[in-house]
């Protein structure tokens, strides 16, 4: 049974923190008691920001989820029901707290370190290199991020014609009039900021909230396998692992049966919330800290892993560890057909990067790139950390068979990464691939408590794009809006 007095306060509590008004220009920045940057020192403090940002249609899109009623109606605001039911217009005409105005704003301020920073008083150059060099590869996620969210998935054929977003490269608050670049556009400006950006990053991550070397090294490397180049995102996946063990602070693969533990990171384990997992500014997994707000990931229970994908799982999987049959509250009463909630995960998500991810990429990769032992070695080393030592390894017909080991990897990025929207992306870069563009799912379900079928939704492959929000389009109608 729903728990609304718990529920309710958290919903409340995410209203309020996410909430803010804006006016209808995206870049519009409000300067009443901010200080001026002029010092080094003041444009170092603004990369110190914007820790949380919300980005969330993702979480409840990919093809992993169920819905569960009565709780996708007690729970779910409208704009999440109209992101699991794939329809065209997430948001209402007058929602402005949308991923587009979030990292546009975020660029303004990285555009505003990138070309003023070096005129800036006090600091040496070596610190307003790393500083420009920071806003760089920040500006690159970003924009990352937002050609996954509103350019079509990377595809070499159309990308100089596909629409993406607009290129902004200028802190200008004054500009009204937008263009959209094109997908290849963005994609080659991504690689350009990276690839300026890391002679010049620190060497040794200190701050999980700041951009290293390491970590725009396993970002340049995901974009290369965002645009199916495998070749050159290995060699960046290879170059972030090997720069991993010079941080200053701990930074690795958690050994999930030691964290489950008496006395490990995962513990005390919560009968109500799950694992004790959900300050990522101390999670040694977390490489760059970019979090968004994910109920769905701790105390909600509308969104579930479906049948198939629960199936995925081993059974002395320790990952099931953050996975549990109950609704939110109620202990006795199970989903149907073996559906799982995840918690545990103390309702944030890191969108930045993540040591997990890189090292999944990069056996991907490899798999692709027909080093199946180098890919099988990785996987067993990865799954090591993750399961008892019976069932770490690869099935002999899976580990010499490139696509069967390419879609065994694949699987495990949905066991690593339940309802946490890295599904959703996959499931984009995958739509077209020749070869693994069968592996993405078309169809959400919602179920009620006693199994039956409540409704069905198909994915269409215009809605692996999200249109641009209303209140942005209805400003800028010379922008062209997606299908």
């Amino acid at each position: 049974m729903l728990n609304k007095k718990i529920i309710y306060p958290f919903i409340a509590l995410l209203a309020l923190t996410i909430g803010g008004g804006c006016k209808k220009d995206f870049l519009e920045i409000n300067p009443k008691g901010v200080l001026i940057a002029e010092k080094t020192s003041d444009y170092d403090q603004l990369l110190n920001s914007n820790i949380t940002v919300t980005l969330q249609p993702q979480l409840v899109s990919g093809d992993e989820l169920a819905g569960i009623m009565p709780y996708v109606a007690g729970e779910m605001t409208p704009e999440f029901q109209k992101a699991f039911r794939w329809e065209d217009d997430v948001y209402l005409p007058d929602a402005s707290q949308t991923e587009w105005t979030m990292l546009m704003r975020l660029m303004y301020q990285y555009n505003k370190v990138i070309n003023e920073v070096m005129d800036s008083k006090e600091g040496s150059d070596v610190q307003k290199q790393s500083i420009r060099a920071e806003a760089l590869a920040c500006r690159a996620w970003c924009n990352f991020m937002m050609v996954n969210f509103y350019g079509k998935p990377y595809n070499e054929a159309t990308a100089a014609t596909d629409l993406a977003i607009p290129k902004l490269l200028a802190a200008d608050v004054t500009q009204t009039k937008f263009t959209r670049a094109s997908v290849k556009e963005i994609y080659e400006l991504i690689i350009s900021d990276l690839s300026n950006a890391l002679p010049n990053l620190p060497a040794t991550l200190t701050n999980r909230i700041r951009m290293s070397k390491p970590a725009a090294e396993g970002l340049l490397g995901k974009v290369y396998v965002f645009m199916g180049q495998f070749d050159k995102a290995l060699v960046q996946l290879n170059a972030a692992v090997n720069d991993l063990p010079g941080a200053s602070i701990p930074v690795g693969l958690y050994d999930y049966q030691k964290e489950f533990a008496s006395g490990g990171a995962f513990t005390p384990v919560s009968p109500v919330t799950g694992p004790s997992r959900g300050i990522l500014n101390i999670d040694q997994e977390v490489l760059y800290l970019r979090q968004t707000f994910n109920y769905f990931g701790f105390v909600f229970s509308s969104v579930v892993l479906n049948s198939r994908a629960v199936s995925l799982y081993l059974p002395g999987d320790y990952r099931r560890g953050f996975l549990t049959p109950n609704p939110f509250g109620d202990f006795t009463n199970v989903y149907p057909d073996g559906m799982l909630r995840a918690w545990g995960n103390g309702a944030v998500t890191n969108v930045g990067i993540n040591v997990p991810d890189i090292y999944l990429l990069r056996a991907e990769c490899k798999s692709r790139g027909n080093d199946l032992a180098g890919a099988v070695a990785d996987m067993e080393a990865f799954r090591q950390k993750r399961m008892p030592a019976a069932e770490v390894a690869i099935p002999t017909a899976i580990a010499t068979d490139k696509i069967a080991l390419t879609t065994f990897i694949l699987n495990e990025r949905i066991r690593e990464f339940p309802v946490q929207g890295y599904r959703w992306f996959d499931m984009r870069r995958l739509s077209v691939d020749p070869v693994y563009k069968s592996t993405v799912g078309t169809t959400h379900t919602i179920y009620d408590m006693s199994g039956a079928v409540t409704g069905t939704y198909t994915l269409r492959p215009e809605r692996l794009t999200l249109r641009i929000p209303l209140y942005i389009s209805n400003s800028n109608p010379d922008m062209a809006q997606n299908p």
